[in-house]
């Protein structure tokens, strides 16, 4: 009977094991007990093999190309050792090895490559590659020279902060919510309580962003008053700004003497050949004010001595003198075309790759003579390459030399629909807009030749019927219509009144600000209104671009309406394609 009654009991031990290692005094598990969980069995492993791309080889040197873009490291490699030897073949293997995370390239194809090409613009970066792969000695290249700015037209520019004065740069922080919001009363009693600790020039610094923000407020009286006392003993361009500010605020009081005196200390002061000019004419408007003429002409011939400044042509309109810079003389390019990297330009723009046909121009101006310099902006001109022929005629060794029509190119593109304003204006904004570059993205996102944000060319496309891609931004021809169409819109605008400065000012600020503009007092005067805009950027990009568009007309031989109606202190209108 013992035997019998323990049987239920080994039972359930032989059901759970497990309860045989534990305390012997615990109760036993009912049946109806949940039983433990089960343990997960190990799965087989699965090897998910590698995607292997079937190996597609370029038909063409276009096709080795992209596929180095594309990381197609095989495609391009075989492409490379099967087409037939080209110009295009060391650019193509030097694009491969140093492209990045492409496969580490052996020494000795690096060596031949060099020795074949000691010319290519990557060929300092592969003769370090060949030191990092055992080379004892670098492979010979030809070193770049360094390049120096050559002569550009003048511009406006913003002055530079006053440096080394650390109250000066703490006071500049707490300023600049106060000048954004216009609370000119509030900044003039915050530099009232800093200014006797810092140095006249920071001084003038700080007073001149105070004197402008009264400025644009239309108070004149505090401007000048703030700007007259806050460049006492300095000495430079915060001295020129301050009295710059003076100078207005007094010719809108219609005080011709403080106002002629004003722009006067500017030409005294001012490092900036644009605002010298400016100052000059200033002055002689202001002389001419107060009725003495024997001092109006001395001054308007010195603002004529800048050519291709904004104030140097309206100058030489004044006068009656020509206004027009002399047209490019052709320059003989034969010894240029039998070098590598010139030769290599040209086939690569042959197969439709433009960029790196610049990127060859740009690097042999590095490498050669600067003799030749001039010659090289004559071929990326033939080449229809504006970007780089801007570049080089702004860029070159010490000792190049390079025409001043040059500066601005002429290429013979036009937009998908075609022009229906004048093509000097779109190229007048394209120089400042992009400097003729077509890849150029900014940090706002606005992309290419005429800087056309996403957006508003997505809209214009839906609107005229275009075919839109993000893509299309980068295409000349696309990037020009949208550009076109965006000018158009705003020539059209009731806040321009097909008026040219504020049609400008809107492609650059856009139309609410100039349409909050309207009430600039001296509104009536564009000259003025110009230099009255609260926005720098705007005020300084109006001027350089009637300026361009003034330089290009007188290039293409044809009149200057526009030139002629500042000159004489007329709104110009909006000039149309082919004078319609």
């Amino acid at each position: 009977m013992k035997l019998i009654r323990l049987a239920p009991a080994l039972a359930l031990f032989a059901a759970h094991p497990a309860l045989a290692q534990q305390d012997p005094l615990a109760p036993v598990v009912p049946p109806s007990a949940t039983p433990p969980l089960a343990q997960p069995q190990p799965q087989p492993q699965v090897i998910v093999p590698p995607i292997v791309r079937p190996l597609v080889v370029p038909r063409d040197w276009k096709g080795v190309f992209v596929a180095i873009r594309a990381g197609d490291w095989a495609g391009a490699r075989a492409g490379i050792e099967t087409l037939p030897p080209s110009l295009a073949t060391a650019v193509a293997r030097a694009e491969l090895y140093t492209a990045k995370n492409s496969p580490v390239v052996s020494l000795p194809e690096i060596q031949a490559l060099l020795a074949q090409a000691p010319d290519l613009p990557q060929a300092e970066q592969l003769a370090r590659m060949a030191i990092a792969r055992g080379a004892l000695v670098a492979p010979p290249v030809v070193a770049r020279k360094p390049l120096i700015s050559l002569p550009t037209p003048p511009t406006r520019y913003r002055i530079k902060p006053v440096a080394g004065e650390p109250l000066a740069d703490a006071l500049r922080t707490q300023l600049d919510p106060l000048i954004k919001a216009d609370d000119a009363m509030n900044a003039e009693l915050l530099v009232a309580s800093q200014a006797p600790y810092l140095t006249p020039n920071a001084r003038a610094e700080a007073w001149q962003r105070v004197a402008w923000a009264y400025y644009v407020r239309g108070d004149d009286a505090n401007a000048r008053r703030v700007a007259d006392g806050g460049r006492l003993g300095a000495t430079g361009d915060w001295a020129a700004a301050t009295a710059w500010v003076s100078g207005l605020a007094a010719w809108r009081q219609q005080d011709c003497n403080a106002s002629s005196a004003a722009f006067r200390e500017v030409v005294g002061n001012s490092s900036q050949r644009e605002l010298r000019a400016g100052a000059y004419y200033w002055a002689a408007r202001s002389e001419q004010a107060c009725r003495r003429p024997q001092a109006v002409f001395p001054l308007l011939k010195a603002a004529a001595e800048s050519p291709e400044s904004f104030y140097g042509l309206v100058a030489r309109e004044t006068l009656g003198t020509d206004t027009r810079i002399p047209k490019a003389v052709p320059v003989s390019t034969a010894a240029v075309e039998r070098l590598p990297n010139v030769q290599r330009a040209h086939e690569l723009l042959r197969i439709g790759e433009p960029a790196l046909a610049e990127q060859m121009l740009r690097h042999q101006a590095r490498i050669g003579a600067a003799a030749d310099h001039a010659a090289l902006v004559a071929v990326a001109k033939k080449m229809e390459l504006p970007g780089t022929q801007y570049w080089l005629a702004i860029n070159g060794q010490r000792g190049a030399s390079v025409q001043a029509a040059e500066r601005y190119p002429m290429p013979r593109w036009a937009p998908v629909r075609g022009w229906r304003i004048e093509p000097s204006l779109a190229f007048a904004h394209a120089i400042q807009e992009s400097s003729f570059q077509t890849g150029v993205v900014s940090h706002a996102g606005a992309v290419g030749l005429m800087q056309v944000l996403p957006v508003t060319a997505a809209s214009v496309a839906a609107r005229n019927g275009i075919p839109y891609s993000p893509d299309a931004l980068y295409d000349a021809a696309y990037n020009l219509e949208f550009g076109q169409s965006f000018i158009e819109r705003m020539r059209g605008s009731a806040v321009t009144g097909g008026h040219l400065p504020k049609v400008i000012a809107s492609y650059n600020a856009g139309p609410l600000p100039v349409g909050r503009w309207a009430a600039i007092p001296g509104g009536h005067d564009p000259s003025l209104w110009m230099e009255s805009i609260p926005y720098w950027e705007t005020r300084y990009y109006v001027p350089a671009v009637l300026r361009n568009l003034w330089v290009y007309e007188g290039l293409a031989g044809k009149d200057t309406p526009t030139l002629s109606a500042i000159a004489q202190h007329r709104w110009p209108e909006f000039p149309v394609a082919n004078g319609r």
